[in-house]
């Protein structure tokens, strides 16, 4: 099952704390109001107590009468203060008995409760909020005392229907505030958010497309503000400019490994034939001697294909300790068996160098390198081979004076199946792979590899090593 879009669901996450958020302001809003207003509630019911309790203390001597009492109250209720109808006042002796009440309780009681008649009897004041039919009512206890003991109490009340209709509506109108918040954060959200995430799609689009046209030279548009978004947009592209590269590379070496290998097919194809007819011996032979040759070619060419397979999987490189003037050495021995004295091999510096990498590899590298001087060194000229130290690198150079190479050849000389002259490349055996496996087997080994050239005058490779730490 799919779930909601990234831009739904944050703009439901914004919306949930911005109502979290309004809730909890909204709570703490209203328990300061209502915080406030009782204690504004508490002050005016404190005045009017006092000034009950002075009113009947006036003459009361050591007992409250219930006539003056009484007489007293019907004055107090003409003042404002006492005229509201949601003002009540009532006095009670010691026992809790009513001696005077406010008219606007007809004739009945404030709803007193234990606690409030033994802060009574016991002279202390007392706040409490009660149930008065369907409302609330604050009522403030005052002892009234005589000279040696409490000869009663004043309880004055006030209606909080104004508070709760204050609270009730302060709460309706954070929640209304909360809900359209809500709505208000869910569509900016889904707005803000579908402008940030184009990018995104952006990107979700392209892979869409590519993956069903396979063309990896599209791009996409990169934002203006430099943010993540951008950087998002620069490296997807950045893959798709290497992947382009790589599926690039890909295709011409498929094409090039398929042409290189249809030339021999077609000599073995067509030899073969040849077998077939009632040709004379010597005719014969030399079909045979032919095929033998492309299958030679056919088996380097392959050879050299695998190797190429294993160092891009970052395979069959070892890193071992190799005395890299041993392998100069087998490859100048071999060079001078092999060449059987058709050009001058001098190994003209051979210092004493370990290195940490794969032998076989190494020296197929250094081979390379002389096979590729003498391939291309007429005879009589000269290939020397040196192996010196510069620091923390050891420099393996090989030199020849043969038929150079043109400068504008240089940059591509290390790429698979390029030739500079095919033809002559084809007819001395070359597979075109031997400077690729050069180049890629030094990365492999963290080295650097650079050429000099000069056309009739000869070419110089270099190739570096970091000497291995003793």
């Amino acid at each position: 099952m799919r779930a909601f879009p990234i831009r739904l669901r944050l703009g439901l996450w914004f919306s949930l704390f911005l109502a979290a958020s309004v809730v909890g302001v909204g709570i703490f809003l209203l328990a300061s109001l209502e915080k406030d207003l009782q204690h504004e509630v508490d002050e005016a019911l404190l005045l009017r107590a006092a000034r009950v309790e002075r009113e009947v203390t006036e003459e009361a001597g050591e007992r409250l009468d219930r006539e003056r009492v009484s007489l007293d109250l019907r004055e107090l209720a003409l003042l404002e203060e006492f005229a509201s109808p949601g003002i009540y006042v009532e006095i009670i002796d010691p026992a809790g008995t009513v001696l005077a009440s406010s008219a606007n309780l007809h004739g009945e009681r404030l709803p007193i409760t234990n606690e409030m008649l033994a802060a009574t009897q016991g002279g202390r004041e007392f706040y409490g909020t009660l149930q008065m039919g369907p409302e609330r009512a604050r009522v403030y206890v005052r002892p009234v005392r005589g000279t040696n003991q409490v000869l009663g109490a004043v309880l004055v009340g006030e209606s909080l229907h104004l508070v709760d209709v204050t609270q009730r509506t302060m709460r309706q109108l954070l929640i209304a505030a909360a809900a359209a918040a809500g709505v208000a954060c869910i569509a900016a959200g889904w707005w803000l958010t579908g402008r940030a995430l184009r990018p995104v799609s952006a990107v979700t689009q392209a892979a869409g497309r590519i993956r069903a046209t396979g063309r990896f030279d599209e791009r996409i548009a990169e934002p203006e503000a430099n943010d993540e978004l951008r950087d998002l947009a620069v490296t997807f592209n950045d893959m798709l400019g290497s992947l382009d590269k790589t599926f690039s590379r890909q295709r011409e070496f498929l094409a090039d490994a398929s042409h290189e290998l249809r030339g021999p097919l077609m000599v073995i194809r067509g030899n073969l034939d040849l077998l077939k007819l009632d040709l004379p011996a010597e005719e014969r032979r030399g079909a045979i001697e032919d095929t033998a040759e492309e299958v030679e070619h056919m088996c380097r060419l392959v050879e050299d294909l695998l190797f190429l397979a294993e160092a891009d999987a970052r395979e069959g490189v070892e890193h071992e300790p190799v005395l890299l003037n041993e392998l100069m050495t087998e490859a100048y021995d071999r060079a001078r068996r092999i060449d059987a004295g058709r050009h001058t091999v001098l190994l003209e510096s051979n210092e004493p160098v370990t290195v940490l990498g794969d032998r076989g590899r190494l020296l197929d590298l250094i081979w390379n390198l002389v096979e590729n001087a003498l391939r291309y060194t007429p005879e009589g000229g000269q290939v020397r081979l040196s192996l010196v130290t510069d620091g923390d690198e050891a420099e393996v150079t090989v030199a020849d004076t043969g038929i150079g190479i043109k400068a504008d050849h240089l940059p591509f000389i290390f790429e698979r199946f390029y030739r500079v002259d095919r033809a002559r490349s084809r007819q001395s055996g070359s597979t075109g792979l031997g400077l690729a496996i050069v180049k890629q087997t030094t990365e492999a080994h963290g080295g650097q590899v650079q050429v000099e050239s000069t056309p009739g005058r000869g070419t110089t490779f270099t190739v570096a090593f970091r000497v291995r730490d003793e």
